[in-house]
């Protein structure tokens, strides 16, 4: 077995995955209060910095990685507008689930799909731009997904806090 680690433990792959999982479906419907609370709120500056460093643009295609509570994904739809598409992915199915209910409730309908960063089911080069937040730290193999995200829009742009992967445009 290969063997990871989760926080200060060294465990093999699969028990990672369960144990990233376990934690995610049980702080899913707390888990912006909990990230306010252990960042004292830096977490939404980071988030803004990363939205403005994207510079998306109306009628672009933004892939929201690992989207979570859909922090990301509510802050992109207004700008893609209605020709532009925000994808709102998460390998949490309890986390995607709590994002897509504060996205409806905000009156945003986007597509959401349940994925794995480290195998995503999108051709090369159909987004313009590909965000993940904080969710790399919890991927088992961050270098796979790394190159997985970066050629669905082509080069890549990092922003504090976030990950941005943005095509047509060099870092």
């Amino acid at each position: 077995m290969t063997r990871t680690h989760f926080g200060f433990e060294s465990v093999n792959e699969q028990d990672k995955a369960r144990r990233v999982r376990g934690v995610f479906d049980s702080v899913a419907p707390k888990y912006d209060v909990m990230n306010d609370l252990m960042s004292m709120g830096l977490h939404r500056v980071w988030k803004a910095y990363t939205v403005l460093v994207a510079d998306v643009k109306e009628g672009q295609q933004v892939l929201d990685i690992a989207g979570g509570t859909g922090d990301l994904a509510l802050a992109f739809a207004p700008k893609v507008g209605s020709t532009g598409r925000v994808v709102h992915t998460d390998i949490n199915e309890a986390m995607l689930r709590e994002g897509r209910n504060r996205l409806l409730d905000a009156g945003v309908n986007l597509p959401t799909l349940v994925c794995d960063a480290e195998h995503l089911p999108f051709p090369d080069a159909c987004f313009d731009v590909v965000t993940v937040a904080f969710g790399l730290r919890n991927m088992t193999h961050k270098e796979d997904a790394l190159r997985e995200n970066e050629p669905r829009a082509q080069t890549r742009r990092q922003a504090a806090g976030a990950g941005v992967f943005q095509g047509g445009q060099t870092a």
